[in-house]
């Protein structure tokens, strides 16, 4: 037996080894998020397309297999509550950007009383950035600089705008193309090109470039960073870089295969830098697919919503539901799927708890994320989130509520035995329904079949779900378009 002093010795070295490994915390994640523009369900292979449609998509797939695919992963009607969705975990009406995106001019965007994603990341000590698609703002103080990344590079707007050039009567002194824009924390953005068609081709690959380098300038730096790359394809016009323009396929085929060799580039920049085992990659689409006709540009009616009906705007299936994956080798278990209901208004909460700022996400604001972590770590098979509602220019579309969904208002498409592209957005028409439509999605995905005469019953949750929405309006008033901060609620009674 020791004797007591060299006993407590013992026993004093062996606790003084142990510590550090008792304090030390793991290394907190970097994440990238890779937004697409307008991509369809059923456009890339882990989702039924790629080869199927001309179109190969080897590298997206195989991000697939290695992570998590939703199956029923939920987005907005359009690209810019989508994107409002994802900054700020609360439902775009509540922030004030349900609506049509803003045209070039109109002053409106993301209000800088919002906390942001990146700005809750950034009290867990991420670095953060974003290349491309902003769609919040594009005035100084609503920009991505303004809004929690440390620096951005892209575009303001939509990239339909670049096909102003082609269409008669117009000049730059009329309605001038947009500015390509840079800027950092704590200063002003500032112009630095012109999105206009010559660079509509070259644009991804621009973004591409700079996400690389930024991954690369992070190789061995112990702080984590998000990065949030925002892709402009295949948004029309979908015209692909000049080393994807294979005279064999369509100007969207091309744009696919493009899309899958920039996500490529990014996870090859993280293999060789050895932070792929250590990095949550998210991949998505804002909404689904758009039909649109061009002077002078091939494209149209080639985007496909899988087993799904309808495009964007809309709250039909083929609208609001994309592809998601999440890769987080060690972390989330490869080659799963789950049809379980994710919002992307729930990577707010999700990311915030892994990231360890919970604390951080602001309770003086009704907030719509639901904290799926367990779920994406394949802890739980079932989602937290059994509903979701869909606004849109300030109508309620819809209701979506476990399998079925409720109509009230319906954006349609042009009816015809022969279709034309666009009738989405163009030649498309909006219905106030006198009673509700019901679907059972699981047994009709495509929304065909009516069900609310034989099924009364669904009534009693989708009304529930209407009232819970408008007593959180009454203690959380939405901001209004282009409003800093909300009103004070209005007290009720004497």
């Amino acid at each position: 037996m020791l004797p007591r002093k060299t006993l407590t010795i013992v026993l004093a070295l062996a606790g003084a080894l142990s510590l550090p490994a008792l304090a030390a915390e793991p290394a907190k994640p970097n994440i990238v998020f890779i937004l697409v523009d307008n991509l369809g369900y059923g456009d890339i292979g882990a989702y039924g397309g790629g080869e199927l449609r001309g179109a190969p998509t080897p590298r997206i797939d195989q991000l697939a297999a290695q992570g998590l695919r939703l199956t029923n992963f939920n987005v907005e009607p359009e690209c810019t509550p989508s994107r409002s969705a994802l900054m700020t975990g609360r439902m775009p009406i509540r922030s004030g950007l349900d609506n049509p995106v803003a045209g070039p001019g109109i002053k409106g965007g993301l209000s800088p009383w919002e906390i942001t994603l990146p700005e809750l990341l950034k009290q867990a000590g991420y670095r953060t950035a974003m290349y491309g698609k902003w769609h919040l703002g594009e005035e100084n103080g609503r920009l991505p600089n303004d809004q929690g990344f440390d620096e951005w590079w892209g575009f303001p707007r939509s990239s339909g705008e670049t096909l102003r050039q082609l269409q008669p009567g117009w000049s730059d002194q009329v309605a001038p193309n947009q500015p390509l824009l840079e800027g950092k924390a704590g200063g002003e953005s500032r112009a630095v090109g012109v999105y206009d068609l010559a660079m509509r081709p070259l644009m991804d690959e621009k973004i591409t470039g700079r996400s690389v380098d930024y991954i690369h300038g992070h190789e061995g730096n112990a702080q984590p960073f998000f990065l949030y790359v925002a892709y402009s394809l295949p948004h029309s016009p979908p015209l692909p870089n000049p080393k994807f323009a294979d005279p064999a396929r369509t100007d969207y085929q091309n744009a696919l295969r493009e899309i899958d060799a920039n996500t490529g580039a990014i996870l090859d920049a993280l293999d060789n830098t050895g932070l792929a085992d250590n990095t949550i990659v998210i991949w998505a689409s804002d909404n689904g697919p758009e039909t649109l006709q061009g002077i002078g540009v091939q494209y149209g009616a080639q985007a496909d919503s899988g087993p799904f009906r309808g495009e964007f705007p809309s709250a039909w299936e083929g609208a609001v539901r994309t592809p998601g994956i999440i890769r987080w080798p060690g972390h989330v278990p490869a080659n799963r799927s789950s049809n379980e209901m994710v919002s992307i208004l729930d990577f707010y909460a999700t990311l915030a708890r892994i990231a360890g700022v919970t604390a951080g996400i602001p309770r003086d604001r009704a907030s719509d994320s639901v904290d799926q972590t367990d779920l994406f770590l394949g802890k739980t098979a079932k989602s937290k989130r059994e509903h979701l509602i869909f606004f849109y220019d300030h109508q309620l579309l819809a209701i979506k509520w476990r399998n079925f969904k409720a109509h009230l208002q319906v954006r349609n498409t042009a009816d015809g035995a022969v279709r034309a592209a666009g009738q989405g957005v163009v030649t498309g028409y909006n219905m106030t329904l006198n009673y509700p439509w019901i679907f059972d999605l699981e047994n009709d995905p495509k929304e065909l079949w009516n069900i609310s005469g034989t099924s009364e019953w669904l009534g009693q949750p989708i009304g529930r779900i209407q009232a819970q929405y408008m007593g959180s309006v009454m203690r959380f008033p939405n901001l209004k378009p282009g409003q800093l901060k909300p009103e004070p609620a209005t007290k009720s009674g004497p």
